[in-house]
């Protein structure tokens, strides 16, 4: 966030601009009338007194350009007032600042040029300045672009010997500021390790299993499982349209909207970590015939054949058994969370080691699916109705539960129509660099870039047409939860029954109090698309109508059916919106300030509240800058990188080298 120049300051500056002003034309007054009147004392000639008269008719007078001057000056002061206010408002960027800038030494001065040694100078840029999808922003030493696994590793190793912090990067898609330099938090400079260019992707076993390097997307991953093998995979996410690596979801746990799946998470898996000497160790748990050396191994692959594949190795390619776990809403147990230490120390590391490739099982796609959307007028219904229906039992369980309330719908219909046909026109695949395209803009260093972007959205949205049918709207309009719920094949007939213990369980209630439609083809298509928009359309949203505001993501307890209670008392809250993987208990809220509230303040109590309940936070987002990992999860973290070089500051942990308390370098 860019400091705001104080009131009594900009007025002083101004008086001082006026002051000069005035004084300049004032100068040049005075010089014409001398002049003129030196003419008019010597008699002057005809002709000069033809160019006095031409000068004065075609000229500007005094007063025109003093208003003039003073219109510009109004003007630029309150074009300066109006981003600064902007600029204040949560909406919600964060930046961390410290007490002191750390020196450049030789070795960081000359980084760079070593790293293009190895990538190639095209896959450097120096002093990049980039801004998280949501949180944070800053400029980094270097950012590095290796090719293959072999310059991945190199690079580590010339980042560590040259003392500067190393942040590992996909697609740049965290919503808590983890993934983006942190420069006024640090000791040192930071270099990004972008690995979006290691993008293999090799199916094993008829793809039954894949082994992904760590850059490739998880859309460009479910596309070629469906297209050549007719196999779902490992995971969804609502951010899917942004293309978010593989690696990414590992190191964050990211449980997406398929109950059946779990989190992203697997035992098979290589990986780099910087050891308590500085070296680079390569811990590979893939199960590989690769020779002992798994990076030559696999950057010169393109397939992997059954010869290749150790049938000796049993490690799980996903989380098991994660339906049961979900079927469980009875217990007081979270589903998942971001602070689960289960399995290798590469997942949910946060960037804490550099993951270079995975490991994970895909999954049959099934022979029918349905979309339905219900609508209740009780939350309570609802959550009986996830239990009575979506998560019925273990051959009879819908493929995903999705929640949001009226809230959300509301918001998205306001700020998320150009985002759906945006979608719907380009593409998935072509829409990340559109998004990437945005947040450049928003690093620009010039009044109001930070926020143009989503004000074009804001003022724009409403001319499209909107893309939910006229009974989703009526819908929409009329009741306040909604739940979308994929209905699919996996076993005979499971369709059908989900369908009527649907209808069994609407004919308990009052009529009138749940109504549903079912969706196929381009409607189904629209109204998922509706869902996954929520997170960018928030943040539209909030500067569209220039309030501050706040997101979280939180695991409730299997058997909490309520909203965390918020201290709304004092932090007074404009609009909440509220929206779920409602199989697994994960929430998601945006929540709308009004204008007076602190949202750092509310942030803490916030949290504090929903942890009164035995929530846990975040559930799927990762702790990022924004939330303090507990003690188990900060000591497996500086475990797996002792020197803290890597994504140092994440989780509430020491930002200096060393975990010091303070930086090593000399503060004055």
């Amino acid at each position: 966030m860019q400091p705001r120049m104080p009131r009594m300051l900009q007025l002083a500056h101004g008086k001082v601009a006026a002051r000069h002003l005035r004084s300049t034309l004032g100068a040049r007054a005075r010089a014409a009338t001398t002049t003129s009147a030196a003419a008019g004392a010597s008699g002057g000639s005809q002709e000069q007194q033809q160019q006095q008269q031409h000068h004065q008719q075609s000229g500007y007078s005094l007063g025109a350009l003093l208003a003039t001057g003073v219109v510009g000056l109004a003007g630029g002061v309150a074009l300066s007032n109006a981003d600064a206010h902007s600029r204040q408002i949560r909406y919600p960027p964060a930046q961390l600042r410290a007490c002191c800038e750390a020196p450049i030494s030789e070795d960081q001065k000359q980084l760079a040029s070593k790293l293009s040694d190895v990538v190639g100078s095209g896959n450097v840029r120096q002093h990049y300045s980039q801004k998280g999808s949501r949180l944070g922003r800053g400029t980094a030493l270097a950012h590095v672009s290796p090719g293959t696994l072999e310059e991945a590793v190199k690079v580590l190793e010339l980042c560590t010997a040259a003392n500067v912090a190393v942040l590992p990067q996909g697609a740049n898609t965290s919503l808590t500021g983890g993934a983006v330099p942190r420069n006024e938090a640090l000791d040192r400079p930071t270099v990004v390790l972008c690995l979006r260019r290691l993008n293999k992707i090799m199916p094993i076993d008829d793809g039954k299993r894949v082994l992904c390097f760590a850059g490739a997307g998880i859309y460009d991953l479910k596309e070629k499982l469906e297209k050549e093998y007719h196999r779902d995979s490992h995971s969804v996410l609502g951010s899917i349209f942004l293309n978010p690596t593989v690696a990414a979801g590992v190191a964050y746990g990211s449980g997406g909207t398929q109950i059946r799946k779990g989190p992203s998470w697997t035992e098979r898996a290589l990986f780099a970590k910087v050891k308590s000497d500085g070296s680079i160790e390569i811990v590979n748990t893939l199960g590989l015939k690769d020779g002992g050396d798994a990076i030559k191994f696999l950057d010169g692959k393109t397939e992997l054949k059954p010869e290749d594949i150790d049938q000796k190795s049993k490690g799980a390619c996903s989380w098991p058994d994660y339906g049961k776990t979900v079927r469980a809403y009875n217990e007081s147990s979270v589903s998942r969370s971001n602070a689960d230490t289960t399995g290798l120390e590469c997942c949910r590391s946060e960037g804490k080691v550099m993951i270079l490739a995975t490991m994970h099982d895909t999954h049959v796609i099934p022979e029918k699916t349905q979309l339905v959307w219900v609508a209740c007028s009780d939350f309570q219904d609802a959550h009986e109705l996830k239990r009575k229906v979506a998560l019925r039992g273990e051959d009879c369980m819908s493929k995903t539960c999705e929640y949001m309330n009226k809230e959300v719908y509301n918001g998205v219909d306001r700020a998320g129509r150009i985002l759906v046909k945006m979608i719907e026109i380009v593409g998935m695949q072509r829409l990340e660099p559109l998004w990437n395209l945005k947040l450049l803009i928003e690093t620009i260093p010039l009044p109001f870039t930070n926020i143009i972007c989503d004000k074009f959205l804001w003022w724009f949205n409403n001319i499209i047409p909107h893309p939910l049918t006229p009974e989703l709207r009526s819908l929409g309009t009329e009741f306040e939860h909604h739940l979308l719920m994929e209905l699919s094949e996996y076993s005979p007939g499971e369709v059908d029954r989900l369908r009527g213990a649907l209808d069994e369980f609407v004919a308990t209630r009052p009529a009138g109090s749940i109504k549903y439609e079912v969706l196929e083809g381009k409607p189904a298509n629209r109204a998922n698309l509706w869902r996954f928009v929520v997170a960018p359309a928030f943040r539209t949203y909030c500067i569209g109508v220039g309030l501050p505001g706040l997101s979280i993501d939180y695991a409730l307890p299997k058997n909490f059916r309520e909203y965390p209670t918020l201290p709304e008392e004092q932090y007074p809250i404009n609009k909440r919106w509220v929206y779920s993987h409602f199989g697994c208990n994960v929430y998601h809220e945006d929540l709308v300030f009004e204008p007076q509230v602190d949202v750092e303040h509310a942030k803490h109590d916030i949290k504090h509240a929903v942890e009164g309940t035995g929530g846990r936070l975040p559930a799927e987002h990762g702790h990022g800058t924004e939330y303090k990992a507990p003690k188990a999860m900060q000591d497996r973290w500086k475990k797996s990188d002792p020197l803290n070089v890597m994504n140092p500051g994440v989780g509430g942990t020491s930002s200096y080298k060393d975990y010091a308390d303070r930086p090593c370098h000399q503060c004055k």
